[in-house]
């Protein structure tokens, strides 16, 4: 009798779990799975139109060809990658480096804590006014201080070189709280015998870091790496809000020109088929980090 009513629970507990997954799983398949198959589709169509009766004569391979043998579209892959390494590179190091310091016990941590998670909130669209105004080469602050050292101060966003780097840098101090938070939770969990055990043998603060700290955390590392290789390249928004691909194309990514391509030269077609090249790109990434990761856990 015991059993009936148990497995009657665990079939009505069942029945409620999955009536609590179903809103997020049509959500799921309305907004993320049908237009992602629908793009897929559309990229090996002739489709230069939004409306019902718009052309979708079969088209083959010849949008990925022409997404191929375009030049811009090389050029803004280019960009997407300068983007993606600085993006990385900086965001993981300087988030290991605060997280560690800010694991220690201080005067106002909390305070300080809750400063460097406000710009993960903010609209990355008002970041992007803010940062113009204070970047501006003749009104904003940050050249006014140049000019008190008798130096005009450079063309942050007006510059072809420096267009790109500045955009980038101002990206990793938006995404920084995150890595932050999740590292400085992962740190919370290495057990403070640890640290006592490598006290009492003499270890440095460096010897700590690479002993104690390093291989504690590191799978939380790797999973923060992958997030961050997958948000580097989703920088349509950061590059609209600060320079929307100029200096002329100077800091044009990919997913701006996939944008233009669709919704300012209506091949909708072509930019289906750079949509999903670029989607390809993302996940053979993912994948060589996922073989790293696998390596360098086992040897830890």
């Amino acid at each position: 009798m015991s059993k009936t009513r148990l497995s009657k629970s665990a079939r009505r507990d069942e029945r409620t779990a999955y009536l609590l997954i179903l809103p997020f799983v049509l959500a799921f398949a309305v907004f993320k799975l049908y237009p992602m198959l629908y793009g897929i589709l559309v990229s090996f169509w002739k489709r230069n139109s939004l409306r019902t009766r718009a052309s979708t004569d079969f088209a083959g391979l010849e949008n990925y060809i022409t997404a191929v043998k375009t030049s811009t579209v090389w050029t803004s892959f280019l960009h997407s990658i300068i983007f993606s390494v600085i993006y990385v590179v900086l965001v993981m190091i300087l988030g290991f480096i605060i997280a560690v310091l800010f694991n220690k016990k201080f005067k106002g941590r909390t305070a300080v804590r809750t400063m460097f998670y406000m710009p993960y909130v903010t609209n990355m669209i008002a970041v992007g006014i803010v940062f113009k105004y204070m970047l501006n080469p003749t009104h904003g602050p940050v050249n006014a201080l140049w000019r008190v050292f008798g130096s005009t101060g450079p063309q942050w966003f007006n510059s072809p070189m420096l267009a790109l780097p500045t955009a980038t840098v101002i990206a990793v101090w938006a995404a920084l709280a995150f890595v932050i938070i999740t590292i400085l939770a992962a740190l919370q969990d290495v057990p403070e015998e640890l640290f006592e055990v490598a006290e009492i043998e003499g270890a440095g603060r460096m010897q700590r870091i690479r002993y104690v700290i390093l291989p504690m955390i590191a799978p939380t590392l790797f999973m923060l790496l992958t997030i961050c290789i997958i948000n580097s390249f989703r920088n349509y928004t950061t590059i609209v809000a600060l320079t929307n691909g100029g200096p002329g194309t100077a800091s044009r990514v990919l997913s701006l020109q996939i944008y233009e391509d669709a919704f300012t030269y209506s091949k909708y077609g072509v930019a289906s088929a750079e949509g999903v090249l670029f989607a390809a790109f993302i996940i053979a990434v993912n994948a060589i980090v996922s073989k790293v990761r696998s390596r360098c856990l086992e040897r830890l």
